[in-house]
């Protein structure tokens, strides 16, 4: 059994600490979040916020707490200085004792020390998380429990997604989804080793497990393949690109195939693949993408450039999904067609506020925590910290071995069916590696 106290930044009293139980600091909440606004100067003259009413949710651990906000000021104030009330009801530790501990005490003369060794090594740092929303009225939400440091992704996560669905991550609350039928073309960012990699392979075993017939994969990996590797032998794997050459050549055979589909739904008056009635959609997952902006060939670097900023521009309505990653986003390097058409961002850690503001229009991602795996901010109409999951090599083996096969993709059996499809936008297969 583990019960816990709360402790002040002093250490007094017998054992050096000066405690309360836990029930009392949802109380403390309110008197906390009220000072922190006089603190800020978010009141008036005439008025202070004011509590209006508080409730507590049991089945996601949070209290609720409405107030009245003083006249004159506006939400958009209260919420530019959310980290000032997260700081603010964070400010004290919690000691989390178990009771096993406590039965090995020695009741001789090291009492108290051993006491106090037990209390200065159990205690954590709070990690309460609130949300700030307004509706005529303030509401805070504060919730006990902040985000896991850790979710592995396993089939019980897998059956949480459907459709063109991938799996974001969860918050203190929810799992998040991202739907890429509703918000086609997506930008992951980060610094190496934060989960940024491990995020789309996240998505693309998610990809090939629930929509095995229907998906088509062009992965690009300018840190020399290694990323994707595993991958290179599913039948919805359609090209592995490592290299500038490569690259151009798929990109170029993308290109092509859109303008082919553009010009077939012309044809029939198709407004979209919806209309179209085409099942089939294409991926493409770009890792690293800045290293486009740095390729050797000046004519090969801006074609590359143009015919990714016309994926993003043109392919979302013809079937085309593109997955833009980089570690390094800085404006000279981020195509401004694939920023202009970005309807959704995943986040992990950046070194500054510049890096973070080409992802996400303002800075927030340099806060995230050192060395802390998977933790990124999600953005769509709204931005929300997740804990993306970590994906086992092992597991996504398991996953994509029934897709694994040695067939060449371009025997005469399947010409005549390969023929059709291209008068219908083309399905073109180009793997650079042998089968």
């Amino acid at each position: 059994m583990i019960f816990e106290v709360l402790t002040t930044a002093s250490m007094l009293g017998v054992l050096g600490t000066s405690f309360y139980y836990k029930t009392n600091s949802k109380n403390n909440d309110v008197e906390k979040i009220m000072k922190i606004a006089e603190n800020n100067k978010l009141s008036t003259k005439d008025e202070k916020l004011r509590l209006y009413r508080k409730s507590y949710n049991k089945k996601n651990d949070f209290t609720e707490y409405v107030f009245k906000m003083p006249l004159g000021l506006s939400f958009d104030q209260f919420k530019e200085k959310e980290n000032n009330f997260i700081d603010g009801l964070n400010n004290r530790s919690v000691i989390r004792i178990d009771l096993k501990d406590l039965k090995k005490l020695k009741f001789d003369k090291t009492l108290i020390k051993q006491l106090k060794k037990i209390f200065l090594n159990s205690r954590v740092p709070l990690d309460k998380q609130i949300e700030i929303e307004y509706d005529g009225m303030l509401i805070f939400r504060v919730y006990n429990k902040g985000l896991t440091d850790f979710v592995p992704y396993d089939d019980e996560m897998l059956k949480k997604v459907g459709g063109w669905e991938v799996l974001i991550g969860v918050t203190y609350k929810e799992f998040i989804k991202h739907d890429f039928e509703k918000m086609q073309m997506f930008v992951v960012a980060g610094m190496t080793r934060y989960g940024k990699t491990v995020f789309l392979k996240n998505a693309i075993t998610t990809l090939i497990n629930n929509q095995s017939e229907n998906v088509r994969l062009y992965l690009v990996d300018l840190k020399g393949g290694l990323a994707f590797s595993r991958f290179i032998k599913c039948k919805q794997v359609k090209a592995v690109a490592k290299d500038e050459q490569e690259t151009l050549i798929t990109l170029e055979m993308l290109h092509e195939e859109m303008k082919t589909r553009q010009q077939y739904f012309l044809s029939k008056g198709y407004e979209d693949i919806g209309e179209a009635g085409i099942d089939e959609r294409t991926f493409i997952v770009i890792d690293e993408g800045a290293e486009i902006a740095g390729f050797e060939d000046k004519v090969v670097r801006d074609r590359c450039t143009f015919l990714v900023s016309e994926i993003a521009r043109i392919g979302a309505g013809l079937g085309y999904r593109l997955i833009f990653a980089t570690q390094y986003p800085v404006s000279d390097v981020f195509p401004r067609q694939v920023k202009a058409n970005t309807s959704a961002a995943l986040c992990f850690k950046l070194k500054n506020a510049t890096q973070s503001s080409v992802v996400l229009d303002e800075g927030g991602a340099e806060k995230l925590p050192v060395g802390l795996r998977g933790r990124a901010i999600y953005q769509t109409d709204r931005k929300v910290i997740v804990q993306t999951p970590f994906i086992d090599n092992k597991f996504i083996d398991i996953k994509i071995k029934p897709h694994i096969t040695f067939t060449p993709r371009s025997d005469n059996k399947n010409a005549s069916q390969q023929n059709k499809k291209e008068e219908q936008g083309g399905t073109y297969t180009t793997k650079f590696e042998k089968a």
